[in-house]
């Protein structure tokens, strides 16, 4: 049931050892409808419910058109107590809107093709596992990246804060990026900079190492208003190498102006062990997304080379997602995941008659229905190998700040900021890609549209920050472009 496990129905007849015969195949089908019947409508999997399509044996025709503010959809024969139509239209939505229904209403059962595709997306799930434990197993970071040093410099400041420390320097040597970073109280000498390599040098030779060429940076986080440390206030030096999994190079070097007594040597030991944790959490996160990334990428590539289109959208939305993240000045890591959610969003419809049902024009309200599947079909195919999140945030990309969205019909923030990003995204692709399904709208009308729909389809305040970026990026590329 939406790619869940919900029951297991035993069919077999312990009693007189009769063996399972065809006969029984609709008995058990008949048993798995009246379960989803019984729980469709309930609140299971952590979500609210989720509407399934109808077959209802009619198929009214819908009827395809335009309005000043997009493509729209509707039934040739509306029901009479169907709620009324927004304000202003949908932007371009990739599967339209189709009437939800009613509270306490007796909920659909889902469509036989759903049923049928069930068993394929099981086997996909399962292969795909297979390949995420491989791409596992076989990713071992062996260097450090600007994430490791920005976090290594973290820690260096506050071990400025230790009672008599001066300076202190991170180093990853040779193979690892040849990266020195040194926080000062106040400015640092050029003779305060030679006393700690040297010093550095000669506990490296003790001990049968080389250093090797490095960029060197010196932070002050204190600012510059004190006297520049100098050479006179390198007294005492400490080295001791930095262990973090199969990672070699790594050395934390800390000078004192004096002798340190025994509180400042313990303090000292507990932030090298912190200095230890923080890298190794920080590579542990750039290996985890570099997988993320991986099985996203394998779990789009089995029939995604079948639609050339679809594969071309998808890279085009998740390249869009991340850059609009980085623009939101969110953390690395929810940019990670918005281009991971771009990627794979649309993962599910490649089960569900992709190719029959695309460009067809003229939609059956079952068909209709039907596509309108592909989000809680690609959440269950993603949500075993990608985590939760990232399943939440594709399960909810067709929702409307206004409330009017599917499956859910949340609004506002209940909506996951990577929905919301990612519905702004999709939108654009999908009405300026000459690849799409309806002919491409020109930049400008597409800024327009989005605009229109801020605060019904779209959150509005990201709606504006997105066509800040759209219109920026438009400048710089006027500005880069020669002149004609």
């Amino acid at each position: 049931m939406r790619g869940k496990l919900v029951g297991i129905i035993d069919m077999r007849d312990k009693a007189a050892r009769q063996p399972f015969d065809k006969a029984d195949i609709p008995k058990a089908q008949h048993i798995a409808d009246r379960m989803v019947e019984l729980l469709a409508d309930k609140p299971i999997f952590g979500h609210r419910f989720i509407t399934l399509s109808r077959d209802s044996g009619k198929h009214s025709v819908i009827q395809q058109g335009t309005t000043p503010s997009g493509t729209y959809m509707s039934a040739d024969a509306a029901p009479a107590a169907a709620a009324p139509a927004p304000a202003a239209a949908p932007v371009v939505p990739p599967v339209p809107l189709t009437p939800v229904v009613p509270a306490g209403a007796t909920p659909p059962a889902p469509p036989s093709q759903l049923r049928a595709h069930v068993p394929r997306l099981a086997t996909l799930v399962i292969d795909a596992r297979s390949i995420a434990s491989g791409i596992m197993a076989a990713t071992t970071p062996e260097i450090i990246s600007e994430n490791e040093v920005a976090a290594a410099r973290e820690v260096l400041r506050s071990i400025l804060l230790i009672p008599g420390a001066t300076a202190a320097m991170f180093s990853a040597l040779g193979a690892n990026g040849g990266i020195q970073e040194i926080s000062a109280h106040s400015s640092l000498t050029d003779e305060a900079k030679n006393v700690l390599q040297s010093k550095l040098t000669v506990w490296l030779s003790k001990r049968g190492e080389s250093g090797g060429v490095t960029r060197t940076a010196v932070l002050t986080p204190f600012g510059t208003a004190g006297a520049p440390v100098g050479g006179a206030d390198v007294q005492k030096v400490f080295t001791a190498p930095v262990t973090v999994g199969s990672v070699r190079g790594l050395y934390l070097t800390v000078a004192f102006g004096g002798a340190p007594d025994r509180t400042a040597h313990e303090l000292l030991a507990v932030l090298h062990a912190h200095l230890q944790l923080v890298i190794e959490q920080s590579m542990q996160r750039g290996a985890a997304a570099s997988l993320q990334l991986r099985i996203a990428e394998k779990l789009v590539e089995p029939q995604f080379a079948k639609y050339p289109e679809l594969r071309r959208h998808s890279d085009a939305v998740a390249k869009l997602c991340e850059s609009f993240a980085r623009y939101l000045a969110v953390s690395p890591a929810e940019a990670d995941a918005a281009r991971i959610v771009g990627m794979v969003h649309d993962a599910g419809m490649r089960l569900l008659d992709y190719d029959r049902l695309y460009r067809k024009r003229d939609l059956t309200p079952e068909e209709l229905g039907f596509l309108r599947e592909h989000p809680a079909v690609s959440a269950a195919m993603v949500e075993p190998l990608l985590g939760s999140e990232i399943a939440r945030a594709v399960l909810c990309h067709h929702e409307r700040v206004d409330g009017r969205g599917y499956p859910h019909e949340l609004s506002g923030e209940e909506i996951p900021l990577l929905s919301r990003i990612l519905q702004l995204c999709d939108a654009w692709v999908s009405m300026t890609d000459p690849d799409s399904y309806q002919p491409p709208e020109p930049p400008e009308n597409a800024l327009a549209l989005i605009t229109s729909a801020a605060g019904a389809q779209f959150d509005a305040a990201l709606a504006m920050r997105f066509v800040e970026m759209m219109r920026s990026a438009d400048r710089e590329r006027r500005a880069l472009s020669p002149s004609t």
